[in-house]
């Protein structure tokens, strides 16, 4: 399972090689987070040189987000904005990427593995297909630029104000209860706020691409990343009143808020071996996070 980050800013990452297979090229990436149980991970990945591989399908489910340069699938032609996701086993076309290109990746149900090859492979299908179900998956591509920004149908009137772009969403069957991965691009306008404590039944990771966003766990600005486990609470926001907050989101099913009011967290006993009032705040099960978010400041929160 991926452990709970909450939150890392991704410079403060070291740089691993790119878990390209089989690709022509050089490339780097930062682990956001990583599943040491089947490989499925979050990265950002820069081409520091032209890369490109033959046509073959992917062992896990893939989707990129192009931050900038051009990739190249086939005869889809993907810049800055640009989405593509390849379920597992699905038989993908040539691609080719330009030095300098900058995309998050993401990888479900597997890890780095690439096969060659014009057909589709079954047994992967079948584990993977839309990510959670059995059908047979397809290749989805989406230019960001091209699409308009709707109003967030997960929230209703309580978050009218917040606007959603759908990158994909995987269609509901039987076979993944009714509920499937779901990607995002967000935006919260200037000003926008929620003060409520919520969590979900689900999974909820994001990037920020811009802007920024305070929240009871620091300030989301360019370049910050959450990995948040489903049932974790969480909550305020407020965005930025210059530019708002915009950046990509990824869910494992249908995001349904849960609501805590007249919320409090109580941490009390005696100490017995320490003195607490040198040591501060001491919680158990605090999530990674990274350097340059600043410290964890418990009571204020």
């Amino acid at each position: 399972m991926r452990p709970h980050v909450e939150f890392v800013q991704q410079e403060d990452l070291v740089w691993h090689a790119a878990e390209l297979h089989k690709g022509d090229g050089q490339a780097r990436q930062r682990n956001l987070s990583y599943d040491e149980e089947n490989g499925a991970a979050s990265t950002r990945v820069i081409f520091d040189k032209a890369w490109s591989r033959a046509a073959g399908y992917h062992h896990a489910d893939v989707e990129w987000y192009v931050l900038q340069g051009t990739v190249k699938l086939g005869k889809h032609v993907l810049t800055k904005g640009s989405y593509f996701r390849a379920p597992a086993g699905l038989a993908i076309p040539t691609m080719e990427v330009a030095a300098g290109t900058d995309v998050l990746l993401f990888r479900e149900y597997g890890d780095w593995g690439f096969s060659f090859s014009t057909k589709n492979r079954s047994r992967f299908i079948s584990r993977g297909g839309n990510t959670a179900s059995n059908e047979p998956g397809e290749l989805t591509v989406v230019d960001t630029d091209r699409q308009e920004w709707m109003p967030n149908l997960y929230e209703g009137d309580t978050q009218r104000f917040l606007k959603l772009k759908l990158l994909f969403a995987d269609p509901p069957s039987p076979d993944n209860n009714n509920s499937g991965f779901v990607s995002l691009l967000c935006w919260a306008p200037p000003g926008w706020s929620d003060d409520r404590m919520v969590h979900h039944p689900v999974f909820e990771e994001s990037y920020c691409i811009d802007g920024d966003m305070v929240y009871n766990f620091g300030s989301l600005e360019a370049g910050a990343y959450f990995f948040r486990p489903a049932k974790v609470k969480h909550g305020h926001f407020m965005a930025g009143e210059r530019r708002g907050w915009t950046g990509v989101f990824r869910l494992d099913g249908s995001l349904i808020n849960w609501i805590t009011i007249n919320e409090r967290i109580v941490a009390e006993g005696d100490a017995l071996n320490y003195d607490p009032k040198t040591q501060g705040p001491v919680i158990a099960g605090i999530p990674v996070r990274s350097k340059s978010t600043g410290p964890w400041d418990l009571d204020g929160q």
